[in-house]
């Protein structure tokens, strides 16, 4: 799988601009070219703009403080986020200045940022000091996971040197997993794009146990769906093992091959067609009795499609939206714009730039070659012709839905539109007071900088799923 990410290894050439200055990682963090997701938290939080700022502070040629330097990056980042590269190639002083052009700032965001989504704001900045240069990591929040944006600037405020980074940071596992309770082994899925990698999590207890197969929600995720230091299939995987049942994980498409939610995919091509594979291989193994179907967010919506083309006995979806994907983008935009009982207008802009693309969507009028709210017009066709309610009220299996009451994405009222929308015996509905969408717990209004601090996947969760797939 290493060798299939042609896509983000753009960056070792096109994204480091001003290297020498910016030779080492910020914070001790791990940076990587493979993995989506926000990182590790150790900073002050700072303001979260959402949008377009107009007013990039200018070098005054006095040395800047820490407080400016950190504005300063924040600002920049929001004009590379608005695509404003020719102003932005004007910052560059020195050598740094003779090696920048627009083309290349925008191509290098382009390659970091192409399956991420929409932009929502910048969760924090971190300033250093590294070798004399003043450098600033801004992580820039986006629907679908987080960038490292380093700056490098001189005493004055000049931009030495630039990196976009892709974090990610050490895991360790919840104390609800017995680590000798079952083993792994790796293999691989056949995909139209490329073979996927695969790990099957076996508990070690003798005789057949049930299966499931987890489904990521959006965004090029990993196998074990990492989210900066968090694990969210991991925790399942391991937290579903130790209790006995078997486990089926792979990276999604979009992460393991050169294919963008971006491109002119279906709603099938990045998300059911590989979980019909996986959970067809799941059901080949000799031990495994049943096959449930496991859907996170986006993965959760597909479930129903998933669950009427594959020979499964239950399905359950986690945080699943019942309001259209379109829709409910907006929403969260508005959520962040509103969080400090304000909004910009900058904010605003951004957000009635959201709302006309969901009116787009949601009118039809668009065509399937352009991107709109991080996708492509091909997957959005393929999603509105795709009835999520009616399928999933067709299924004749168990069904569980679970949603946390913390989550912004997919806010807790989502699940009751679900309970008025499902009448079969068979549905069960769990709601967890303090998950967020990551079904991680917590307290107090839940946002991105949430997900930047290492937590685990609710063991109350793990253990009613546990009980629904044994029942199943």
């Amino acid at each position: 799988m290493d060798d299939a990410l042609p896509r983000r290894r753009l960056l070792g050439s096109l994204a480091t601009v001003g290297t020498a200055a910016l030779a080492g990682c910020s914070s001790g963090e791990q940076e990587t070219e493979t993995t989506t997701g926000p990182a590790t938290d150790t900073t002050t939080q700072t303001a979260t703009p959402t949008a377009t700022d107009t007013t990039t502070q200018q070098p005054t040629g006095e040395p800047l403080s820490e407080a400016e330097f950190v504005a300063r990056a924040q600002a920049l980042t929001l004009d590379l986020a608005n695509g404003a590269y020719d102003d932005l190639t004007d910052e560059f002083v020195g050598q740094a200045a003779e090696q920048v052009s627009a083309d290349l700032l925008q191509q290098a965001w382009n390659s970091q940022t192409s399956d991420k989504g929409s932009f929502t704001g910048i969760a924090s900045a971190e300033y250093t000091e590294q070798n004399g240069t003043h450098v600033v990591t801004v992580r820039a929040s986006f629907q679908s996971g987080v960038l490292l944006v380093n700056w490098g600037f001189d005493d004055t405020g000049g931009v030495v040197g630039l990196r976009l980074n892709q974090p990610q940071a050490a895991w360790s596992a919840p104390d609800y997993v017995d680590q000798s309770s079952f083993t792994e082994s790796t293999l691989s899925l056949a995909s139209p794009a490329c073979d996927l990698g695969a790990t099957l999590t076996m508990p070690a207890r003798s005789g057949d146990v049930p299966g499931v197969v987890l489904v990521h929600g959006s965004g090029p995720n990993d196998r074990d769906e990492t989210i900066g230091p968090n694990k969210v299939f991991k925790d399942l995987a391991w937290g579903l093992a130790s209790r006995g049942v078997a486990v089926m994980r792979y990276d999604k498409r979009t992460f393991a091959c050169d294919v963008s939610a971006t491109d002119q995919v279906t709603i099938d091509d990045v998300t059911v067609d590989d979980a019909v594979t996986a959970i067809d291989r799941l059901a080949d193994e000799d031990r495994v009795s049943s096959v449930t179907v496991v859907g996170h967010s986006l993965g959760g919506l597909a479930t129903p499609r998933i669950a009427s083309r594959a020979d499964v006995s239950g399905a359950a979806m986690l945080a699943a939206p019942i309001t259209p994907l379109w829709e409910l983008i907006p929403e969260q935009i508005r959520y962040l714009a509103e969080l400090d009982g304000t909004v910009s207008e900058a904010e605003q802009q951004q957000l009635d730039f959201a709302e006309s693309a969901s009116n787009r969507i949601g009118g039809g009028s668009f065509v399937d070659s352009e991107t709109l709210l991080g996708f492509s017009g091909t997957f959005w066709r393929s999603l509105k012709t795709y009835d999520h309610v009616a399928t999933a009220n067709e299924l004749s299996v168990p069904l569980l839905l679970a949603q946390g009451g913390r989550d912004y994405q997919v806010p807790p009222e989502e699940l009751d539109g679900w309970a008025v929308a499902l009448k079969q015996e068979t549905v069960s509905f769990k709601s967890f007071a303090d998950l967020n969408h990551l079904l991680m717990p917590g307290t107090g209004p839940s946002d991105p900088s949430e997900y930047l601090v290492q937590n685990h996947v609710g063991q109350t969760l793990v253990d009613e799923l546990a009980e629904f797939v044994g029942a199943a």
